[in-house]
């Protein structure tokens, strides 16, 4: 198996969890196509684009999903964008930047309408009904012609990841980082009571530091919990395939399980209901907004469990307040879900898809148009420490400033053009290398399956896993009871056709890989 792993978030509620925003790709991440250097200057990939003004004018529109408001002064980025854009590729950028609790919504209008839309980012789960239903170009040859920016920041091997039936309709973002699972505990309560981690090897292993929490932190969670990241779903010791199916790591066949009906699965069940009943997680797990790391944050939780990255021990504190202790409990996994996580787009209605994808390949390899597009503009919104580190203007915050979308950076591009903050450690990308080296490759990485000919066993198994998932996976219900009856509906709903064809479609795919 190969060394690889990318970065980007890995489905959104593990994007939320970590935002794991930080990672890279080895040095060679398609055998001898992926220069990694620490903060790359690639050259453009096409000669079209260093002669902008060779080329027609050209308005395009870039639609992408901000988590809060949109930023107050887009108009201003916008400009500082289009200087830059029109410069290199005479090309003016109308930024649509859409709050995510509307964005399917929103883009769903704009494609059925037929107004105007070049490029889009689409989160994974919307990539294959989407490109089943006619929304996005192919785009192989255009990538090939001007996007060799994109191939070099991703590399060929990802990049060829999300096709359907053999047809190009996206690209990953760079560089490529894999997930791990991580326990997270507050280093002070760690130091207090003299807790053996290293004892801590399994998931049931975390019982005995939860006990003894409990025990002298009445005011504590011992383990946080929401509906979604939870203890049991950001334990993924398998390679997803869809939100139904599972290819066990620890198994040596391809056979795709369903992923309820496991075993393992079974037993995190019993044990985190345990947990519930013993008070170590908290009581309303299953319907709570707040994000586990928010609770450490608050002051009301000790730990929690979550998928891990190549982010520093600077970004966990800032996400949670608290310096921590991370203990692995998996290896670093690359897998197709994580590369399909998200995706940049060109939309069938964009008029000129050869300058949507010279666009692209500047996302991945203009330093300046990619730090506008996260930071805003310099002086304003960020002033510069250093060659490679900003921070916020005098008497600004990233709550007061009028532009910042940090939270959005692995949307970018290649997220090694990005300045660091002064909350970044100084060796970011160093550690991401260490942590690439270390990632583990699925061997089934490049499958993606076609949900089209089980679309209506997704809507119904969806309402099933809607009803019992979360309840289940916080041990707020009994899963000798609930189980059962949630095994029960998934096979009404239609669960077996699903494996099967899923199943059919992975040894197929298997045959033309030669695996």
């Amino acid at each position: 198996m190969g060394n690889k792993m990318r970065l980007g978030p890995i489905n959104l509620a593990v994007l939320l969890v970590l935002s794991i925003v930080a990672g890279c790709s080895s040095n060679n991440a398609s055998g001898d196509d992926a220069s990694n250097s620490h903060a790359p200057n690639r050259n453009l990939g096409s000669s079209n684009e260093a002669s902008g003004s060779s080329l027609e004018l050209y308005d395009l529109t870039m639609v992408f999903p901000v988590f809060g408001n949109v930023p107050e002064d887009v108009e201003k980025v916008q400009e500082a964008v289009n200087k830059i854009t029109q410069a290199k590729i005479n090309t003016t950028v109308t930024l649509e930047p859409i709050n995510v609790g509307n964005y399917i919504q929103q883009l769903n209008l704009k494609y059925s309408s037929g107004e105007k839309l070049d490029v889009a980012f689409i989160y994974g789960q919307l990539f294959h009904p989407f490109a089943a239903q006619g929304k996005f170009q192919e785009l192989s040859e255009s990538l090939q012609e001007n996007g060799q920016g994109v191939i070099d920041a991703v590399g060929q091997k990802y990049v060829d990841v999300p096709m359907v039936d053999g047809k190009l309709y996206g690209v990953p973002t760079g560089p490529v980082a894999g997930a791990g699972v991580g326990y997270f505990m507050r280093k002070d309560i760690v130091d207090k009571y003299q807790l053996n981690t290293s004892s801590i090897q399994t998931f049931s292993d975390i019982e005995k530091v939860l006990q003894i929490v409990k025990q002298n932190e009445p005011s504590l969670i011992p383990l946080a919990s929401s509906g979604n990241p939870n203890p049991v779903s950001a334990y993924i010791d398998y390679d997803p395939i869809g939100d139904f199916g599972a290819l066990l790591f620890d198994s040596e066949e391809l056979k795709i399980e369903n992923l309820f009906a496991t075993q393992n699965y079974a037993n995190r069940l019993n044990i985190v209901r345990k947990w519930f009943q013993a008070g170590y997680i908290n009581k309303d797990a299953a319907t709570t907004n707040a994000m586990p790391w928010d609770m450490v944050k608050a002051g009301t939780a000790f730990s929690y469990i979550s998928r891990t990255s190549s982010v520093s021990k600077e970004e966990v504190l800032t996400m949670a307040g608290h310096e921590m202790v991370i203990v692995e409990l998996l290896p670093p996994y690359v897998t197709t879900n994580m590369l399909m996580t998200g995706l940049w787009t060109i939309s069938q209605q964009a008029e000129d898809p050869a300058r949507a994808m010279m666009f692209l390949n500047l996302l991945y390899t203009d330093k300046e148009l990619v730090n506008a597009l996260i930071y805003g503009v310099e002086g304003e919104h960020y002033v510069k420490v250093s060659d490679d580190m900003i921070d916020y203007p005098p008497g600004t915050s990233a709550d007061t400033v009028g532009y910042n979308l940090k939270d959005i950076n692995y949307m970018m591009g290649d997220g090694r053009l990005l300045y660091l903050t002064k909350s970044d450690n100084s060796e970011k990308w160093e550690i991401a290398q260490q942590w690439a080296d270390k990632s583990i490759e699925s061997r089934t990485l490049g499958f993606t399956l076609n949900t089209e000919p089980v679309k209506n066993e997704v809507v119904a198994l969806n309402n099933v896993l809607n009803q019992y998932q979360t309840l289940l996976e916080t041990g707020s219900v009994d899963p000798a009871k609930e189980l059962p009856k949630f095994l029960a509906k998934l096979k009404s709903a239609g669960i077996d056709k699903y494996i099967t064809e899923a199943q059919k479609q992975l040894t197929e795919w298997t045959v033309t890989q030669n695996k």
